[in-house]
């Protein structure tokens, strides 16, 4: 079904080395193009409805009560969306080392985590109706969840001799002497059945893609476009997947064109999941303009905040100002007066302030002769 046949084929003969060789490298790049568009979309969209909603709540708690409309449960419908479409892209830095050095180097506990990352948009990529709001979501999560334990239970890594493409035993003789040779690779593989492709597909493609030729009579432009979008990126997977899984093809290294077509089918799952925030946000008028607004009410909430805030520094800067001042010319009248009283101490009274204190007594005694 999946990328493991394709993965455990590492020696192929000379002749098909250069076109290999450079078909990993194209899809190295292109890989990590949609990685970084996908992660930086994903998140904007994550960040800007977090910012729509935190808004409409501060506005209901503030008296001006929003009801939860059909519009609000769209915007927490997207950012479920945009969670799913990042798990989806997370998985592809994993996807690129693999390719490059020809062996997985992230252990078991990250093989299964990244056969369920990518295994889990299958389910959850098709839900694109704008009536479902949180419940649906998360039941739907649930529900992919429990359809997908087999991957975390049966995806494991396994030693390979990349000389024989054979699997190895540990604490075998066969991987010993695998490991002297220095020819033991490792390698993530989920090796799915029947019946775990069929009913994928049916849940994850046929089923949603009845649902919705049913249900929607009447379509928007954007609606059609995105469901176009959805099925025109997810077809060639799904067909491919299919054949491979009952030998209608056998995909490996050893037959580039087919292996190109199965990555270039790949390669159209991670665009879908990388377009979906331009798609379900970024086009959405109502959430750019209740966007914009939410940006307004906290530059003005900033600004309120600030003026506030400078206002109330420059009261008590002011007086604080006033006490020094007070206090410094307390102090200096203080100073002053101090001053005075030690200069008078210290300083003898003059002639003429002694002779005027004399006069008494001369007086007294002239006249006490006279007498």
């Amino acid at each position: 079904m999946d990328n493991s046949s394709i993965f455990n084929d590492t020696m192929v003969e000379m002749p098909v080395a250069s076109s290999r060789a450079t078909l990993k490298l194209s899809l190295s790049i292109a890989y990590v193009v949609l990685f970084l568009v996908g992660t930086i979309g994903n998140m904007f969209v994550i960040v800007m409805i977090m910012n729509v909603l935190t808004s409409m709540r501060r506005t209901s708690v503030r008296g001006k009560r929003m009801s939860l409309s059909n519009t609000n449960h769209v915007f927490i419908y997207v950012l479920g969306l945009s969670f799913v479409d990042l798990v989806v892209i997370l998985h592809l830095p994993f996807l690129v080392v693999d390719l490059l050095k020809g062996q997985w180097l992230f252990g078991t506990a990250m093989c299964k985590l990244y056969w369920f990352g990518e295994s889990i948009s299958k389910l959850l990529s098709s839900i694109r109706s704008n009536c479902v709001a949180v419940l649906v979501l998360l039941t739907c999560s649930l529900l992919a969840v429990i359809l997908l334990l087999p991957v975390l239970i049966q995806s494991s890594v396994f030693r390979i001799n990349k000389m024989s493409m054979m699997s190895l035993s540990e604490n075998s003789e066969e991987l010993r002497l695998s490991d002297l040779q220095g020819t033991t690779i490792s390698k993530c593989v989920f090796d799915s059945d029947a019946m775990f492709t069929l009913y994928t597909f049916m849940i994850g493609f046929a089923l949603p893609a009845v649902l919705i030729t049913l249900f929607y009579s009447r379509v928007t432009k954007r609606i059609v476009a995105v469901i176009l979008f959805y099925f025109l990126c997810w077809t060639p997977q799904w067909t491919l997947n299919i054949m491979s899984q009952f030998n209608l093809i056998h995909v490996s290294w050893m037959t580039p064109a087919l292996s190109a077509m199965f990555f270039v089918a790949h390669l159209l799952v991670c665009f879908n999941s990388a377009a979906n925030p331009v798609l379900y946000a970024l086009i959405n008028r109502e959430l750019r303009q209740q966007h914009v607004m939410a940006m307004a009410r906290k530059r003005q909430s900033f600004t309120h905040a600030t003026h506030e805030a400078l206002e109330f520094v420059a009261r008590h800067t002011h007086k604080s100002a006033l006490a020094i001042c007070t206090l410094s010319q307390f102090g200096r009248l203080e100073g002053l007066n101090t001053a005075s009283q030690r200069k008078k101490e210290l300083i003898p009274p003059s002639p003429a302030c002694a002779s005027t204190t004399m006069v008494p007594e001369i007086m007294v005694t002239e006249s006490d002769d006279y007498l």
